[in-house]
């Protein structure tokens, strides 16, 4: 097995060719998938940014299908693509379909909540998904090509893929803040075109008998057009609203737009988010504000994240001006600690905790942000102290006590768009370290939206109520307290117990509604701002009481929605669906059907049905047409690629994911990971040429059993790692990748050399891989929300073990 011979060989001068020309379209379509994901989180939402894994892997599946079809039965076709003209005319169908693909992106009326009642929906999305991976299956199909024509150096060409790809993965975080997405999109698109001129200008590169009768000759043509293009907007003024990422007209900050005299005064943007500072005379943000109160507001400019995640900066140099904040409902921890020495804001968005804290007249206000943008807005604002740092690795490296933590995150503009965001603000974990940072009469403070069926309101009651446990309060229903408006609640834990009666003067006189509070009237319940029933009170109260007993399991089970208390590695706090209820639901929702896509999880459940029937597509289609004679793949051969494929993917999710607590940022984490293991697997592709084929087990072996240990080593490491600097994390992180990034970049090309016969296999094998890729993406997802991160893992470590099963039944 492992024949060297291929009847695709080229020459040595084109070999020479064709590995900058890997390089470069893999460093350009990895920036693409980065910068993707950022035209998502700002155009879309979050939750759509997995997205980009699939679309760019069903590029490169569909590349590798087609190399089969025409390996089997286009030979001359075969010939082409490899000739050197063939591969500058690849590089340029890159290069003009990724901008092409982005400017239909960025004008596409695509708006996904109306799919169920707007058919043309469909049509806009499937028109984009196919468009995005038009360039996937460009950079896809040379990759796939060289490995077909050089079997002998697969570990060449894989070295070459993997480090173009880390380099075009952490290239956006320097260059972002200077080019923007939009502009940089261009930018790296443009770059495969420079291997394709120099390709098609070398005198020295003699021309094939082939090469002569080839109708190449349009590509210096394309090239020039598609660079005249994108340099016309990236220069002229003009270009600036053709390349700016539009966001979708649900959120925040598109929804402000619309009033007149409303204009963005300043825009920054990076790779953990877009920030645009606007100025308007309508803005008006007081959550949870008292009816009672009828006088003025302070004055108000906003800062939007990534077109949502409102942050209002507020004018509040007098007293006069911050007195609002007296009657907003978040102000109740204030009323029962008055005057504080010291206080702790963690405000992920809003920005209402800061007027609250300085109208208590508390003596230190320290405010945490980890975005450096927002950060340097702040220190402008306020005089207060800024510390631009990740929330938990801040309290994880301080041992200073406060009088009140007050914890600010809202969640996006639209409920359940943010089902799939990864946030350690809310879990037991963070709650034990808010309780460790209180002095004895301590409170944490969490302000919320107010969501029917009852649900966050009930898992951060059970959060509270699992670290009080934790650290040693016996009664700790007694030190918690909910309040709640129509629209919004406040969670008050507190290390002593709260006062009632003070608690219950200031929702009075406010008119507020108690949800929980000890030995409360129960006049108080469903009061001032009415429903039907008093729903969060009712399901509060019962959990309460499940708990007293002992059987808060029974009830977390049997209740329509999951709102089980979250960890540190199950940190999702937007999502709250359980499959074997979602029949219930749905009745809830009024048999509303586009109710539920307002869900991220029923998105992920509908990507991935399309992606499984796109994959059986993808790899059926090779299996059933003629071959000419030439041997078909072997399930063997299939089972063992699509394995290695799924089991690489997991593993990257898995440190994506929980390298997120570490650096605060999924998008910080996602490229960090993916650079680092791309270019660590591009090193064990070259040091994995010196293997045989009898050392293939025992190293996917050896990589499970550094997977588990990895595993293990990290939770273990994890509390003492945060308290480290940044320097130090990022060093830890390095060293967690390098041995399984080394280890995981060999299977693939050894399978590729020794595993394989002809060149239909090697492109059908890519083909296998990819479309592995992507179900195992999406599928991680889901696995992350439902079971945690750490099975994702698991999972990897079970598709590695079928590899070597696979690898053992092909031997």
């Amino acid at each position: 097995m492992g024949t060297f011979t291929s009847k695709f060989s080229i020459r040595h001068s084109q070999i020479n060719i064709l590995l900058p020309a890997v390089f470069m379209v893999s460093l350009a379509a990895l920036a693409f998938e980065v910068l993707l994901t950022r035209v998502f989180s700002i155009g879309q939402w979050n939750h759509l940014s997995f997205m980009v894994i699939s679309i760019a892997l069903f590029g490169f599946a569909a590349s590798g299908t087609t190399l089969s079809l025409l390996g089997a039965r286009k030979w001359a076709w075969m010939q082409k693509i490899q000739s050197r003209k063939g591969i500058a005319g690849v590089l340029c169908l890159y290069s003009m379909s990724a901008v092409f693909s982005f400017m239909v992106l960025n004008h596409l009326p695509l708006d996904y909540f109306r799919l169920a009642v707007e058919p043309r929906q469909l049509l806009y999305l499937s028109t984009a998904y196919l468009m995005l991976a038009l360039p996937f299956f460009f950079a896809g199909l040379l990759i796939s090509a060289a490995y077909m024509a050089v079997p002998e150096k697969t570990g060449m060409v894989y070295f070459a893929s993997m480090t173009g790809s880390a380099l075009g993965a952490a290239a956006p975080i320097f260059l972002l803040t200077r080019a923007g997405e939009g502009k940089l999109i261009l930018i790296t698109a443009l770059l495969p075109l420079l291997p394709a001129m120099l390709t098609t200008a070398l005198p020295c590169l003699k021309k094939t008998e082939n090469e002569v009768r080839d109708r190449w000759h349009w590509v210096p043509v394309a090239g020039g057009v598609t660079c005249i293009f994108a340099a016309l907007c990236l220069a002229d003024p003009a270009g600036w609203h053709l390349t700016r990422i539009k966001p979708s007209p649900y959120k925040a900050l598109s929804q402000i737009m619309q009033f007149p005299q409303t204009r963005i005064i300043a825009s920054q943007t990076g790779i953990r988010g877009r920030i645009d500072r606007i100025k308007t005379p309508y803005l008006r943000y007081a959550p949870g504000l008292s009816l009672k109160y009828t006088d003025a507001l302070a004055g108000q400019d906003a800062v939007f994240k990534d077109a949502d995640k409102q942050f209002v900066l507020y004018d509040i140099n007098s007293p006069e001006q911050v007195r609002f904040a007296e009657y907003l409902l978040s102000y109740s921890a204030y009323y029962l600690n008055p005057a504080p020495e010291r206080v702790l804001l963690i405000p992920a968005g809003g920005g209402s905790s800061i007027p609250c804290a300085a109208a208590s007249g508390a003596g230190q206000i320290s405010i945490v942000e980890p975005s450096p943008q927002v950060a340097g807005i702040l220190e402008k604002q306020y005089d207060h102290k800024v510390i631009n740092q990740n929330h938990r690795a801040f309290l994880a490296r301080e041992d200073d006590e406060y009088d009140i933590i007050h914890v600010e995150t809202w969640g996006t503009s639209i409920p359940g768009a943010d089902a799939l965001n990864q946030e350690h603000l809310l879990t037991t974990d963070a709650f034990v370290e808010y309780l460790e940072h209180l002095k004895p009469d301590g409170l944490v403070t969490v302000s919320r939206k107010l969501l029917l069926p009852p649900s966050d309101s009930l898992r951060l009651w059970g959060t509270a109520y699992e670290a009080l446990k934790q650290t040693g309060v016996d009664r700790p229903a007694r030190h918690l307290a909910v309040l709640r408006n129509f629209d919004t609640f406040s969670l008050i834990v507190s290390k002593s117990i709260i006062d009632p009666d003070r608690l219950a003067e200031f929702a009075k006189t406010r008119n507020f509604d108690l949800v929980h509070l000890h030995g409360m009237d129960p006049d108080a319940v469903n009061r001032f701002n009415q429903f039907d029933e008093p729903y969060h009170f009712a399901e509060i109260t019962r959990l309460a009481e499940n708990y007293r007993t002992g059987r808060q399991h029974d009830f977390f089970r049997d209740y329509l929605l999951d709102v089980v208390p979250q960890s540190d590695q199950r940190p999702f706090p937007g999502r709250f669906l359980k499959w074997s209820r979602l029949d219930k639901l749905f009745h809830s929702l009024g048999d509303r059907i586009y109710a539920l896509f307002m869900s991220g999880e029923i998105v992920v459940a509908v990507v991935f049905v399309e992606a499984l029937v796109i994959s059986l597509v993808l790899l059926i289609i090779p299996l059933l047409m003629s071959t000419r004679g030439i041997p078909k793949p072997k399930i063997g051969q299939s089972v063992y690629f699509f394995a290695v494929g799924a089991g690489f993917m997991l593993v990257e999710i898995f440190f994506i994911k929980r390298f997120i607590i570490l650096v605060g940022d999924p998008v910080i984490s996602f490229t960090l990971v993916l650079a680092g293991f791309l270019f660590f697997s591009g090193l064990g592709a070259i040091w994995g040429n010196k293997y045989e084929l009898r050392s293939l087990r025992r190293l996917l072996a050896l990589l499970i059993v550094v997977l588990m240990m990895e595993t293990i080593l990290f939770e273990l490491l994890l509390p003492f790692t945060l308290r480290t600097t940044t320097v130090w994390q990022y060093g830890v992180m390095l060293l967690f990748l390098m041995p399984a990034g080394f280890l995981m970049g060999m299977p693939f090309p050894l399978g590729m050399r020794y595993l394989l016969d002809t060149p239909v296999q090697r492109a059908y094998a890519w083909s296998v891989n990819g479309c592995a890729s992507v179900l195992s993406a999406i599928a991680a997802a889901q696995i992350a929300i439902s079971w945690g991160i750490p099975q994702i893992a698991a999972a990897s470590m079970i598709f590695y073990l079928i590899a070597i099963f696979a690898a053992k039944d092909i031997q």
